[in-house]
């Protein structure tokens, strides 16, 4: 491949006093045309308008507007006043993470108000090296409408199927509603439907917590801790907030198989 000079050129300083060159602030990359593909929400597209992409080092670099704005991202550059020692800015403004409405049919939920279980998406692609793409749903059983407020969740992946006790290979954290907004609706159920929100999804790339790829087997995915959801009735006759724990057990755990 091609090289190619990227950064800023401060040119070739001769030391009089040694005779020795020193180096310049020049960084060598490698041209690296690649097809980039985005997953985000569960749908895959492919980065367009990418420009030059490069390696340096054995890490890819892409430009950050075509990147950021692919992305729903916007990118604003600033250029440091002349004279000063300021460095230039540059601002990305992402877009709001939010949980999307879903409904199932009224069946074997829970009583209490609300109601957590995992799912996950991708992992029938497993052996083609995707992502594995893991959610949270949580319904309300009351016929309140709610306003979630907070439902904080880390999620951890373990290996089992072996002798001994589940293995902990990765954990992440799943978005929060109200991290970025007052909250998520979640209207009120009926004799015929139960309403809910899915969380944005969160990605787990097959790697445990030191990097390294995981080997084929059996992964069970739970949530880590007790999920504490703040939420308030709008909308009848007895408005008020509340808190529920909802404790992990089998009813929000989920398998994946890595072939």
């Amino acid at each position: 491949m091609r090289k190619f000079a990227i950064g800023l050129m401060s040119g070739i300083i001769l030391s009089f006093a040694t005779g020795a060159l020193a180096a310049s602030s020049e960084v060598k990359a490698i041209l690296f045309p690649s097809t980039v593909h985005i997953h985000q929400d569960n749908q895959t597209k492919e980065l367009a308008g990418v420009g030059t992409i490069l390696n340096y080092n054995d890490s890819i670099y892409i430009p950050l507007r075509s990147f950021a704005e692919n992305t729903g991202s916007t990118v604003m550059y600033t250029h440091p006043d002349s004279g000063s020692d300021a460095l230039p800015q540059v601002d990305i403004y992402a877009p709001r993470l939010t949980w999307k409405s879903i409904w199932v049919t009224k069946g074997n939920m829970p009583t209490s108000p609300l109601t957590l279980r995992l799912g996950t998406v991708n992992e029938g692609d497993a052996s083609n090296g995707q992502a594995v793409g893991i959610y949270a749903e949580l319904f309300n059983t009351k016929e309140d409408t709610l306003l979630i407020s907070k439902a904080e969740a880390e999620v951890k992946i373990e290996r089992v199927g072996g002798e001994g006790s589940p293995e902990l290979v990765w954990t992440g954290n799943l978005h929060s509603p109200g991290a970025a907004s007052p909250g998520e609706w979640i209207p009120g159920s009926n004799d015929k439907m139960v309403w809910g929100i899915q969380s944005p999804i969160l990605y787990w790339d097959k790697k445990d917590k030191d990097g390294n790829a995981v080997s084929p087997g059996q992964y069970q995915v739970t949530i880590t801790n007790p999920v504490n959801v703040a939420y308030s009735a709008v909308f009848s006759a007895q408005e008020g907030g509340g808190n529920q724990v909802i404790q992990p057990d089998l009813s929000n755990s989920t398998m994946i198989y890595i072939p």
